[in-house]
């Protein structure tokens, strides 16, 4: 029966045919969905959209809120403010660099009007035009990251594109938080540079990276997992080539800006280890039954340090392998679920890493469900719908953050199995150990996981089937 159409459809396959052509290609269904999911994303944000001065629009009620516009209007770039002179960054070097050459696209191209003594109403003008370009912008980061998934995938090791670019490319997450802010940019880098390493460009893997990282600051933690991967399999040679690198780029990106303003970038960086209890964390959720903390930031990231300084001695004196894909999805969930604050859009960073780890259905459906149910409770939380100030169900909201903070939990421990026991990881084979490993993969061999009926023959002789971690 589940071959009946296949008559029709010209039958099956020879045993010798291969899958080429459109219809074995996923790259045209990829860009189609994305482009789709981006359309109806824009679509979905314009009544957020603020057009007349005396009209004020409540994002939160309208579950449409984004940093674009709001960030423009507030900062004062419609007046020639720019992201970079400030005593503080507010961005990561990289995204303010962007913003600042939109803004001159938007006034020198399209004639928006950009001047110290624009009003309200022509600032809003502007910020039009430089909310169109950033999301055409950040559509082209959403193509190329979703494309870039495809050659990470689980069938990209034969040497083919994977459908798991849909993973990210059809998903409900980015449908709801990708235009809140810009994280779609250090996404795409963060996942090209991860392609380059896939096929074996350590160099140029390490350059793309650290540019991510300049863009935002949860490649760091894909750079430090990495490193931490070629130290454990490939030896240090291969594992300070490729930090420094990543390293020297970082820092060359950022001299600019630290020869001129020093403690602005000290500060900008600084703020973000200690940062204070914030929505949507578990210190929040503390704080709201009872037990609230101080210098949660700085807490946070200690306890992060220990986990990480704990699971790298860990590997190492076990000598375990682990594959880039699991241990870039341990770091990311670990300072998604110990940082002092989460906002939405880090669910598009939790995306990425469930996919590159777990992409199996049930990992999934319960991060969208969690991720996708966050987001509408924080929007109605802010809104004031679900704040005991307005008797609503604010139960719903420290469900949200529980449910979104465990689906995360379950995906670390799973991650974390995987590395332990590298016979039960599915993205595993004898052919390719880490579909990601590029020149990691050289002499890693993992031994054949038996067949259910050869398990239970050695299993009877008391012989278990072993393999390589």
């Amino acid at each position: 029966m589940d071959n009946a159409m296949l008559p029709r459809l010209g039958g099956p396959m020879g045993r010798h045919a291969r899958p080429r052509g459109a219809w074995f290609d996923p790259r045209p269904t990829i860009v189609l969905a994305a482009s789709v999911l981006f359309v109806i994303l824009f679509l979905r944000h314009i009544p957020c959209v603020q057009t007349d001065a005396a009209n004020a629009v409540n994002a939160y009620i309208r579950v449409c809120y984004s940093d674009i516009q709001t960030t423009f209007l507030s900062q004062g770039f419609g007046q020639g403010r720019s992201p970079l002179g400030a005593d503080s960054l507010l961005f990561s070097p990289l995204i303010a660099v962007i913003i600042l050459l939109t803004r001159k696209v938007s006034s020198g191209i399209f004639n928006a009007p950009v001047t110290r003594s624009a009003d309200l109403q022509a600032q809003i003008d502007s910020s039009l035009t430089f909310l169109a370009l950033t999301t055409v912008g950040l559509f082209i980061c959403f193509v190329i990251a979703s494309l870039a998934m495809s050659y990470l995938g689980r069938d990209a090791r034969v040497g083919r594109p994977s459908w798991d670019g849909m993973l990210l490319a059809a998903s409900p997450i980015v449908l709801a938080s990708g235009l809140i802010s810009w994280d779609l940019v250090p996404i795409a880098f963060t996942l090209l540079g991860l392609v380059q390493f896939a096929r074996g460009r350590v160099f140029e893997s390490a350059i793309i990276l650290g540019l991510a990282a300049s863009a935002g600051t949860m490649p760091i933690a894909v750079v430090l997992a990495i490193t931490v991967a070629c130290g454990l399999r490939s030896g240090w040679r291969t594992a300070l080539r490729f930090g420094l690198t990543s390293v020297a780029t970082f820092t060359l990106v950022h001299l600019p800006l630290l020869i001129d303003n020093f403690d602005a970038v000290y500060a900008f960086y600084h703020q973000e280890i200690n940062k204070q209890t914030g929505y949507g964390s578990i210190w929040y959720l503390a704080s709201l039954l009872g037990a609230p903390t101080r210098d949660t930031g700085s807490l946070a990231f200690l306890l992060l340090v220990a986990f990480l300084g704990i699971l790298i001695a860990w590997l190492y004196v076990s000598g375990k392998r682990p594959r880039i894909g699991s241990l870039v999805a341990v770091v990311i969930l670990a300072a998604t679920i110990l940082g002092p604050a989460y906002p939405p859009q880090a669910s598009l960073w939790v995306l990425v890493a469930a996919i590159l780890a777990r992409p199996f259905p049930p990992e999934l459906i319960a991060l969208t469900v969690a991720e996708v149910g966050y987001y509408l409770a924080i929007w109605g939380w802010l809104g004031g719908a679900l704040t005991t100030n307005q008797s609503g169900p604010y139960l719903l909201y420290w469900l949200a953050i529980a449910l979104r903070a465990g689906v995360q939990a379950w995906i670390l421990v799973e991650s974390m199995l995987d590395i332990v026991r590298p016979a039960r990881d599915a993205l595993r084979s004898p052919d390719a150990p880490d579909p990601l490993g590029g020149v990691l993969n050289d002499g890693d061999v993992l031994a054949p996981v038996a067949a259910p009926a050869e398990t239970d023959l050695l299993t009877d002789h008391g012989v278990a089937p072993q393999a390589t971690g």
